[in-house]
């Protein structure tokens, strides 16, 4: 049965040039029925702006301003509030999503019968480097053997965000999995989401790095996926810029798509 999905998205002043591209991201989503809901904590003048991009953007959207100095994790129990889908998606204002990263998230939870779906891989990009990795989270201790912000799942069986500035996802997620919801982990799909550490991110460089470090697939792994991964980051628009993916004592060199 077809299910509308929420994408929610918290952002902050600042962020604008991002959350542009994360709301056109969700524009060209393949999944038709999708709402985005935004919320933030920001002023007049960027709620304004946060408006216009929506409006200009074209897509079903809410957008709310709430108290300034609310917590990350209010913010978000919020934004499940104002959802009007029977899924929500976090759908984070600094990250980058493929056209089908809904669809993909949603076909596990329709196949699986299941309550949630998280991937358990994704790009992890740095910006300033210009350097991807392609990370996997599988081997994590049970349950959280996912990428925790991947979040799909029914509305209705979301727990709530604990009032927290950092950490938030992880307590959710622990919430989900005490509660005997069924989770669906979509594994080898992680072209489909881009994780970016662009050096203003609620987590500092280091906690960056050592995920890179620690989750790189193994070199052999990587190369088997290259051709996929090429093609896959193709279909980004905008582009990406030139990236580098460190393998071996080399690197693989990505390009953008001529368009």
């Amino acid at each position: 049965m077809p299910m509308r999905v929420s994408a929610l998205t918290v952002t902050r002043e600042g962020a604008l040039p991002r959350l542009a591209l994360a709301i056109g991201d969700f524009a060209r989503q393949t999944l038709p029925d999708r709402e985005l809901v935004v919320v933030h904590d920001g002023g007049e003048s960027f709620d304004r702006e946060v408006r216009d991009l929506v409006e200009r953007s074209g897509v079903v959207a809410t957008v709310s301003r709430e108290p300034p100095g609310t917590s990350l994790g209010m913010l978000r129990n919020r934004s499940v509030a104002l959802a009007r889908g029977d899924l929500v998606a976090q759908w984070d204002d600094d990250d980058r999503y493929h056209p089908r990263r809904l669809e993909i998230q949603v076909g596990a939870i329709d196949r699986e019968r299941a309550d949630f779906a998280f991937l358990t891989d994704q790009l992890h990009y740095f910006a300033a480097q210009r350097m991807l990795w392609w990370t996997d989270w599988s081997a994590e201790a049970y349950p959280l053997d996912f990428v925790q912000g991947t979040l799909v799942g029914r509305r209705d069986r979301m727990p709530a965000y604990p009032d927290a500035r950092l950490g938030e996802d992880t307590q959710l997620c622990l919430a989900i999995a005490a509660s005997g919801a069924r989770i669906a982990r979509v594994r080898d799909a992680g072209w489909s989401v881009v994780y970016v550490y662009h050096g203003a991110n609620a987590w500092p460089a280091a906690h960056h790095a050592a995920i890179a470090a620690a989750k790189r697939l193994p070199d052999a792994r990587l190369l088997a996926r290259e051709h996929r991964l090429r093609a896959e980051l193709a279909r980004y628009e905008p582009s990406l810029p030139p990236l580098v993916v460190p393998c071996g004592p080399g690197a693989i060199v990505i390009e953008p798509a001529a368009r």
